[in-house]
């Protein structure tokens, strides 16, 4: 069951909401002022808080941080009026879930609770989760419907092509595929076809008679016969040799081929997942990949989204990362402004790019919390420009926007060399005169150093 502990000294709103959250089945104890709030949770565990952030005895952003603190598990919800919406955006930067506007229907109550419920359940999903990458961790709606599709997907035989950027999780959703087929008994061949050199890549393919080339010493069999009655994927597919691909079509219509220097035809079931970060459909318009193996190929389609299309997961993902790289002192904790970083940085990597930070950081920082100095500099500065670019405004002309961001950044190189000119200039690739001449119209001259 569900425990919800309602901090609010209003009865006209917690009495109403009390009797409507136990009719649904929910846990409810109610604290009128800070101190209660307090008590209550020294006594039990809560699963989440709905709070309202002025409280007659304390701050309702001091009691937020003391209860998450003491129960990192528990996710707040915060009950704020319309003048103090600026104190619930500073609730959710260090810790709450979401905010509720008063006054507000009992159906958005139930609403952001469901929310809330459903990433519990993600986070448990994550935690009993093997080191392997299994299947697909995400709370957004576009991959949930790439999800939903590859689950549709996996109930067939037919060949499934993943389109994406690198890093956005080609391999574990044809993992996911395979394990939810007919086939996941079977062998799983995976096959990174950049990692294979033009000259052997048929042979590592099909396999090879002994005495077909100088060292085939003995005879070898290929990925595709050892992925007979199973799952070959084959990844970065747009790397395969031309000439290579007329053989791998041939397998995919029909099933046949023949090993390097063998004259006996073999025949292999299989269900083939390509996977690539290539626009195939471009390549064999060039004629850089073959047109009717494009097709063939194309029978579902499914396209991943990049990281920075799917914002709401970084923190779930981060979340899994932690634990999957924790030393033997516990996982590393990140600030509320790093996670501020994550939430604007492009991650031009993306997932294996978080998954690599956070790998790195648990390896330098073991158990300690991670501030914005620990990240790499091209995080912090990438993001910087984010949140300059998301603040403009398209209501000025072009010139004005350029001096505007070169004044906003300029001032942001000045703090980061802590007013050293000459640090400044270095960094900005510009002499100290011209550094000063600009500093003169920013008004910013008063914080240099020598």
């Amino acid at each position: 069951m569900i425990k919800i502990l309602i901090v609010e000294d209003d009865p006209l709103l917690w009495q109403p909401l009390q009797y409507a959250l136990e009719g649904e089945g929910y846990s409810v104890r109610v604290a009128m002022d800070g101190a209660e709030a307090l008590a209550a949770s020294a006594e039990e565990s809560f699963d989440l808080l709905l709070e309202d952030l002025h409280l007659p005895d304390a701050s309702g952003l001091d009691i937020m941080h003391e209860i998450i603190l003491r129960h990192p598990h528990c996710k707040v919800l915060v009950m704020t009026g319309h003048a103090t919406i600026e104190n619930a955006v500073e609730a959710m930067k260090i810790g709450a879930f979401d905010f509720i506007t008063k006054p507000f229907h009992l159906e958005l109550v139930f609403l952001k609770i469901q929310r809330v419920i459903e990433f519990q359940e993600m986070l448990k999903r994550v935690e009993t989760l093997s080191g392997g990458d299994v299947a697909p961790i995400t709370r957004s709606p576009a991959m949930r419907r790439v999800i939903s599709m590859a689950e549709s997907a996996s109930a067939t035989d037919a060949t499934v092509l993943l389109c994406g950027e690198s890093g956005t999780g080609k391999e574990v959703l044809a993992s996911f595929i395979q394990v939810k087929s007919s086939r996941s008994a079977k062998p799983f061949i995976k096959v990174n076809c950049a990692a294979i050199p033009d000259s052997l890549f048929e042979s590592e393919l099909f396999g090879a008679e002994q005495g077909a080339y100088t060292d085939a010493v003995r005879q070898r069999i290929g990925y595709v016969e050892a992925a007979d009655g199973g799952t070959l994927l084959l990844d970065e597919i747009s790397e395969i040799p031309l000439q290579v691909q007329g053989k791998l079509l041939r397998v995919l219509e029909d099933g046949s081929f023949y090993r390097v220097g063998g004259s006996r035809q073999l025949r292999s079931r299989f269900r083939l997942i390509a996977a690539s970060n290539k626009d195939l459909r471009l390549l064999a318009e060039e004629r850089m990949f073959r047109e009717d193996l494009y097709y063939r190929l194309n029978i579902i389609s499914l396209a991943l989204p990049p990281l920075r299309e799917r914002r709401e997961d970084i923190p779930l993902l981060t979340a899994w990362f932690q634990k999957r790289f924790a030393p033997d002192n516990g996982p590393i904790t990140l600030s509320p402004q790093v996670m501020e970083i994550f939430a604007h940085y492009r991650f031009p990597g993306n997932i294996r790019e978080l998954r690599n930070i956070i790998e790195h950081l648990s390896l330098l920082y073991p158990g300690e919390k991670i501030k914005p100095a620990h990240l790499p500099a091209h995080m912090r500065d990438s993001a910087y420009i984010g949140n300059l670019f998301e603040t403009f405004t398209v209501e000025k002309p072009l010139r004005e926007a350029v001096a505007e961001f070169e004044s906003r950044y300029i001032e942001k190189v000045v703090k980061a060399a802590k007013g050293s000119k000459t640090q400044a200039a270095a960094l900005l690739g510009i002499s100290r005169k011209v550094l000063w001449e600009k500093l003169g119209r920013t008004g910013a001259v008063t914080e240099m150093k020598k």
